[in-house]
């Protein structure tokens, strides 16, 4: 999730001047004047006004996501990660799509999970804190703990039950099921659904764009895509056989959401739901991960066990290496060679010949199931080559002038490793640094205070409340956005907690019933008298065939489609002045370039059914308004129109 996160802010970074900033679409002013009667819109970036500012709000957004995505106090960066998305999304709300609900929803309910226990910098350093290996026997002890030994690791008041677990779990299930619900009243059912939505310009990607000809794979992939929203959900809820009917129901996600990211340009949704598929994947299955081993990566590693830095990145690769294709041996220790098995065990096998004692002091040795021998950067490379997805990080460590700029650096530590040792604290050259006493006290003392425990019931307890009236509120506005079968009394108190953090969950993704749409296009004049469009820096396209509008991206086209609409009326003004100014197209060119004026119009046109042609037809321009002399084509003299368009989410 957190690199969905990424991709969303890089994705939005080239706009910060024309969202984000007072010399935007929006200055803060106008939003917060434009907001008055709505009142629960709030964001961080409301305080960031210029365009420098701005890109230094997105600088610390970007290390904020990244602390999210390493796993480092977990807890602290998933709960800013949280409010950094909010904000975006917040501090221009004609930004906003079904992508950032689905989003801040599944962020909002993960955040009372324990997501920093497994793969995360909190974890790598619970388990060095936990266990101080000093030899090469400790390090290749790694017994499964048992549930006694489990639980021992556990504080009080810890369960195996939590309704932030289940609350989860049923957000995917809503999601997916409200997008069933759109599709199922709409031209889905006939396998049409996808067809339509792929000739609507605004959401199309560009490759898409290359398979609206193709009738009978979009009538298959539409069949698909109805099919995971309503089999998924049902395979998630099944009690039993669980590794079974969810890896079914993961796969199905998966095919889901990549379907939709290629062929569409829908912001954060389909990746929010390709990450939400890791939460979908059982214990079993992660166990089974664990489990698997590959007697071809297995790797023996002689290391300098005088030296307290090799002893640690020893210690290190133990917890990277998931599936214990790693068996280390000090240097001291040249009768045979330690080689791991399958179950776990160490065997010794004969030490191959070119393994010597002036070899394993100088250098690190790295020897592989076939007893072929590695050394130094190349060593370095097979360590990481036997770690979970480190193959391809390997492959690039081993090319040839990569592995000699390894080399280089590799020596350049050997020869200072025992320095070093003793600057960062640690043992070397057997020699054990001073212990803390109070380090020991601290271990000797488990014992948990009877406050705290009690602590912690009140606060679990409070915990789980909160997460079980946080699913109560969602469920309530998913049943008043979509058209579910049921609806939930909602209240003032309910609709406060889903409005402010934007979890409106609405979630009508590609819901075409009308075969009909439009796009929004410029036609504006400049001091040549050419006509040209501020938003795309071509010629107005007025000619459905000609539409470009997907290369403005999904950030402006649904800025675009909402501005237009009679209830986002307060905010065209601010759109006026910012098109005055030249557009994202214009501005910075020559004088004789910049504009004298233009007219803004919504160009609606309807969309053929599968194999009719053309595909496009226009069906009417309404002109929204106008700022000077206007373009000089002929749909400059429309009257002016304001359509009365719903709102669309």
């Amino acid at each position: 999730m957190a690199a969905v996160l990424l991709g969303d802010l890089l994705r939005r970074w080239p706009w910060v001047r024309a969202f984000y900033s007072n010399e935007g679409v929006l200055p803060n002013h106008n939003h917060i004047f434009n907001l008055r009667d709505q009142g629960q819109v709030w964001s961080i970036l409301h305080a960031f006004s210029s365009v420098g500012e701005n890109h230094f709000a997105f600088a610390l957004i970007l290390l904020v996501y990244l602390g999210f995505l390493l796993g480092w106090k977990t807890r602290v960066f998933h709960a800013l990660s949280l409010v950094c998305l909010v904000s975006l999304g917040s501090r221009n709300i004609l930004l906003e799509n079904q992508g950032n609900y689905a989003a801040v929803a599944l962020l909002f309910f993960t955040l009372f999970l324990p997501l920093g226990s497994r793969f995360s910098v909190d974890a790598l350093v619970k388990s060095l804190s936990s266990r101080d290996e000093k030899t090469d026997a400790e390090l290749n002890d790694r017994p499964r703990p048992t549930e006694a030994e489990l639980a021992a690791t556990r504080g009080p008041g810890w369960s195996p039950l939590s309704f932030a677990a289940l609350a989860v779990t049923l957000q995917i299930v809503i999601i997916l099921v409200a997008s069933a619900a759109w599709h199922l009243q709409g031209s889905w059912r006939d396998g049409s659904g996808l067809h339509y939505a792929l000739h609507v310009e605004r959401w199309v990607s560009d490759i898409g764009a290359r398979v609206q000809g193709a009738p009978g794979a979009s009538r298959g992939l539409s069949y698909l895509l109805l099919a995971a929203e309503c089999v998924v959900p049902l395979l998630v809820l099944v009690p039993v056989a669980r590794r079974v009917f969810r890896g079914i129901a993961v796969g199905l996600l998966v095919v889901y959401a990549l379907t939709l990211g290629v062929l569409f340009s829908l912001g954060l949704y389909a990746w929010t739901l390709l990450a939400a598929a890791a939460l979908l994947i059982p214990e079993e299955s992660w166990d089974a991960f664990v489990r698997r081993f590959s007697a071809g990566r297995a790797r023996s590693v002689l290391y300098d066990e005088d030296c307290g830095v090799c002893l640690w990145l020893a210690r290190l690769a133990k917890r990277l290496d998931a599936h214990h294709h790693l068996t280390f041996q000090g240097n001291g220790d040249l009768e045979g060679l330690a080689r791991g098995k399958a179950d776990g065990a160490v065997e010794r096998v004969d030490l191959p010949a070119g393994i010597t004692a002036e070899l394993v002091q100088d250098t690190i040795v790295v020897v592989d199931e076939k007893g072929t021998v590695f050394t130094r950067s190349r060593g370095i490379a097979e360590i990481v080559r036997a770690l979970p997805f480190g193959r391809p990080l390997a492959f690039v460590m081993r090319l040839p002038g990569i592995g000699a700029l390894l080399d280089v650096f590799y020596d350049a530590f050997a020869r200072r490793r025992a320095d070093i040792s003793v600057l960062v604290g640690m043992d070397a050259c057997g020699l054990p640094a001073p212990k803390d006493e109070r380090d020991e006290e601290a271990a000797e003392s488990l014992e948990v205070p009877s406050a705290e425990r009690a602590r912690r019931f009140v606060t679990g307890g409070l915990r789980e409340a909160f997460v079980f009236v946080l699913f109560v509120a969602a469920l309530a506005q998913a049943a008043k956005e979509n058209p579910l079968p049921f609806s939930i009394p909602q209240g003032k108190a309910l609709a406060a907690i889903v409005t402010w953090p934007r979890m409106l969950e609405r979630f009508d993704v590609l819901a075409v019933s009308a075969a009909e749409d439009g796009v929004f296009v410029i036609d504006g004049q400049n001091r040549k008298g050419v006509s040209v469009d501020p938003l795309t820096g071509a010629p107005p396209a007025v000619d459905p065939s000609a539409f470009n509008a997907r290369k403005l991206g999904q950030l402006w086209n649904d800025y675009l489609n909402r501005v237009r609409q009679r209830e986002y009326e307060p905010f065209q003004k601010a759109l006026r002045d910012y098109l005055g100014k030249g557009g994202p197209a214009l501005a910075g060119r020559a004088p004789d370039e910049q504009l004298m004026g233009y007219d803004a119009y919504w160009v609606r046109y309807t969309i053929a059914g599968p194999g009719e042609s053309p595909a496009r037809v226009e069906k009417g321009r309404d002109k929204l308004f106008t700022h000077s002399r206007g373009g000089r084509l002929a749909i400059d003299r429309l009257p002016l129109v304001k359509p009365a368009v719903r709102r669309q989410e």
